[in-house]
């Protein structure tokens, strides 16, 4: 935000010579054509208090398509123009109208029109709007300026439709209504003044012409011969006809030829001064402070600055507003080193490792370790949802309740008959009375490969988090060193990347430990898990009604008491274990009421072992992943960074090189330093106004 004077409209018919004004007062090109060319305000603010010249312009959008306001105002960044893009405003001017005309496409797409292409688009027609209400805001700062704030709006128009005729009139009307808003007519002399529609409409908002100025274009447009028009043309500019308290200005304004050889604003101005000192009636003039454009600028800023001093107490809150701003961004903007460039690096260096251990360690930054303890939930919501989703009924087509089932995992579902089925795929040399430990093992397997997606996916989470992390710590300390910022940022994702190979090394050797043997040592908590799920699958057998309903008899015992029918022969897989280690006690022969106990138990042990083997699960893998990822990137990173400076030849220069802070930034500090300095002189100004 800038401190900028009073808004002036600028109004006129659409040959009255607005645009050429406009290019007068601010330096820059305004799009010109033979027909409508501003179809919507373009507020321009002009700021001397700069070094070199440069042009932003942004989209203010208020309305909709149909001219009502949308309830909040958005601010839309379009381009940024350098001094060697000054020759093209007038083509990203012709772009941001373009887009606020259209706002159903996007941005981008005006962004690269070219002026063909821009001049090929027809406003009015599909949904390109003929006029907007909406504002294109254009900052332009400029050494040779004067601090002025001006809207530029569309010109009044007659051969037209009746609704582009009462559009144009509805945004001049409404730019000029406010008390505050100095109305400046553009009045061409090669036209009747009674015939200016702006100026009616300047006297319907302003009746007794305490806030309008009158600038007579084109005086070079009146013949030698035309006696009478001069004379009426010299009265108004003496305030003899259609007074205004402000008065007329006559300004002769560049021409097509002039405008082709690009003539400096200087050599306008000269230009000017000359027509106006050897043409009648305007030679004879004695007074002839309201000829040319530098004359009518220096009485805007005059006029504006009364302004200023009947709004002190407001301008006074204003100025000490952008003060305050003035010294934030100052203080935001990191201080000039004043160490010497190896000593800078390296506590630069310390004080970015002692952050990342922090932030690991969940000291300081929280943000890493509260986001990744959130995907360490997730992983274990994962993996537990893997579990056997077994329903202890003899089908699953045939039990009463279907919410009776235990538990729902991933894996299944799996009835007493597809157990069944496991157990006589798994079946062997065993012994009457035992079940085979392949049936188990088979089952357990289902879930626990399914764990390694969820692992990766955990994994990847994590160190995503972490390298955010690292990245922003990054920028936090090395920042005002692009260079500096650069290498660090290269060295540190490498060794992020020598950590990731390492920690998925181990990650995925704790992955293999879950495949065989089927293991634990934990044999309480094995036994009590199995004798909990025993008794609540028994329990919902029983209850679903149709254990002992069975539409077949029991068939004749097998190896083991489970009465499961005789698998088809089949060569034993390469590599199966015999193994018994989780096999459950031999069962006791079948009964006509208790035709599934094998089966029951082959469940209970494989949820009991699941249980067990998924809670030690989740906890080695996020524990590995801080260990071998984020504690040991951590711990070797700091001497990781100290190797490489202090390494190669010529070390204190190539330190001294990437210790150089951006231009930019300096830049940016000394033109904040001078505006401060600029705002406290004008509050020292303001002060001597009495208020």
């Amino acid at each position: 935000m800038f401190f900028n004077l009073p808004q002036i409209a600028v109004i006129g018919s659409q040959s009255a010579g607005k645009s050429s004004l406009i290019e007068a007062v601010s330096g820059i090109s305004v799009p010109r054509d033979s027909g409508i060319c501003t179809r919507c305000p373009v507020e321009v603010s002009m700021i001397s208090f700069v070094e070199e010249w440069k042009c932003m312009i942004k989209l203010r959008i208020e309305y909709d398509p149909s001219g009502e306001l949308q309830g909040n105002s958005t601010l839309i960044e379009f381009c940024t123009l350098s001094p060697p893009d000054r020759a093209n405003v007038d083509l990203w001017l012709r772009r941001a109208q373009a887009s606020i005309l259209c706002r159903e496409r996007p941005i981008s797409d005006f962004q690269i029109m070219s002026l063909n292409e821009l001049k090929r688009l027809k406003p009015g027609e599909g949904s390109m709007l003929a006029f907007s209400m909406n504002v294109i805001q254009v900052q332009l700062e400029d050494p040779e300026a004067t601090d002025l704030t001006f809207i530029d709006l569309p010109g009044l128009i007659q051969n037209a439709s009746q609704s582009e005729i009462s559009i144009a009139q509805d945004l001049v009307k409404k730019n000029i209504e406010e008390i505050e808003t100095v109305i400046l007519v553009t009045i061409p002399m090669s036209d009747e003044m009674e015939n200016q529609e702006a100026v009616r409409l300047a006297k319907q908002a302003d009746p007794l012409g305490d806030r309008t100025i009158g600038v007579l274009t084109k005086p070079d447009t009146i013949t030698r011969g035309a006696i009478g028009s001069r004379e009426r043309w010299k009265e108004v500019l003496q305030g003899k006809l259609h007074h205004f308290h402000h008065g007329y200005y006559c300004v002769r304004l560049a021409d097509d030829e002039e405008r082709a050889k690009r003539l400096s604003r200087s050599q306008s101005e000269v230009l000017a001064t000359d027509f106006f000192a050897k043409t009648e009636p305007w030679s004879g003039f004695v007074d002839r402070s309201r000829f040319g454009v530098p004359n009518f600028v220096k009485d805007m800023s005059k006029l504006l600055l009364g302004m200023i001093e009947a709004n002190l107490p407001e301008l006074r809150v204003a100025v000490d507003q952008l003060i305050l701003e003035c010294s934030n961004d100052l203080e935001a903007i990191p201080i000039v080193p004043t160490k010497e460039p190896s000593t800078e690096i390296l506590l630069r260096i310390s004080d970015f490792c002692r952050d990342v251990m922090q932030a690991v360690m969940g000291e300081d930054h929280k943000f890493l370790v509260q986001h990744n303890k959130r995907h360490y939930e997730t992983f274990k919501v994962a993996i537990e949802r893997t579990n056997p989703d077994f329903w202890p009924f003899i089908s699953k087509e045939d039990h009463v309740n279907p919410n009776l089932h235990v538990q729902g995992g991933s894996v299944g579902p799996l009835d007493l008959e597809d157990v069944r089925k496991e157990i006589a795929e798994a079946l062997t040399w065993e012994l009457p009375g035992t079940i085979p430990f392949d049936a188990v093992k088979m089952i357990v397997l289902k879930s626990t490969t399914k764990w390694s997606a969820s692992t990766n996916k955990c994994f990847d989470s994590v160190f995503q988090t972490t390298s955010s992390v690292v990245g922003e710590l990054i920028e936090y300390h090395f920042k005002q060193f692009s260079k500096l910022e650069a290498l660090i940022k290269s060295l540190v994702h490498f060794e992020l990347d020598t950590c990731k190979t390492r920690a998925l090394g181990i990650i995925h050797k704790l992955l293999s430990h879950e495949s065989v043997p089927l293991y634990t040592q934990n044999d309480l908590d094995l036994a009590t898990e199995k004798s909990k799920w025993l008794s609540k699958y028994t329990n919902v057998y029983r209850t679903s009604g149709n254990y002992h309903l069975s539409r077949n008899p029991p068939p004749p015992p097998t190896a083991y008491s489970g009465g499961a029918s005789q698998p088809r022969p089949r060569a034993i897989p390469k590599g199966r274990s015999s193994s018994r280690s989780l096999s459950t006690s031999p069962v006791r022969p079948a009964s006509p009421l208790h035709t599934y106990n094998d089966e029951l138990s082959v469940m209970a042990t494989v949820s009991a072992y699941f249980q067990v083997a998924s809670k030690r699960f989740v906890d080695h893998i996020p524990l590995a992943i801080e260990h071998e990822l984020n504690q040991f990137f951590a711990a070797n990173v700091h001497q990781a960074l100290l190797q490489d400076m202090m390494s190669g030849t010529d070390v204190p220069g190539r330190l001294k090189d990437l210790l150089s802070e951006d231009e930019g930034i300096t830049t940016r500090r000394q033109f904040l330093n001078e505006r401060l300095t600029r705002l406290e002189e004008i509050r020292e100004k303001l002060s001597q106004f009495n208020t």
